[in-house]
């Protein structure tokens, strides 16, 4: 299916005040009202054209939006911030297993910080 040229033009507007994830513009297209196949169709294409540049297999771009979220929510590293933390990182799309990844470098950072 070819995207919808209204949900690629509102997808590179929503694109020009921050950065989306594929997944987080199909989602915040299908909110304004575009189908889910039309969301998901103008989502791919901005990520063709380039214009997405968070992906879920992107380990720097994870490790971003990971200080980030700490930094905007002033948290330290202890087992409920990383619950927190992982939830946000998937409804950003990223990977499972990157989070799982990340958030398992982080744990041990957590722990090698107690021994300390």
């Amino acid at each position: 299916m070819s995207p919808n040229k209204d949900a690629v033009r509102l997808g590179a507007e929503l694109l020009a005040v921050r950065d989306y994830s594929e997944k987080e513009m199909a989602e915040r297209l299908m909110r304004r009202g575009y189908s889910p196949e039309e969301s998901r169709a103008a989502a791919s294409r901005l990520s063709e054209l380039g214009l997405i540049k968070i992906s879920g297999s992107d380990r720097e771009a994870l490790r971003s939006a990971a200080r980030e979220y700490l930094l905007k929510k002033g948290k330290d590293l202890k087992p409920s911030t990383l619950s927190s933390l992982a939830a946000y990182l998937v409804r950003k799309g990223f990977d499972e297993d990157l989070i799982e990844e990340y958030l398992s470098e982080a744990a041990e950072v957590m722990r090698n910080s107690e021994h300390e």
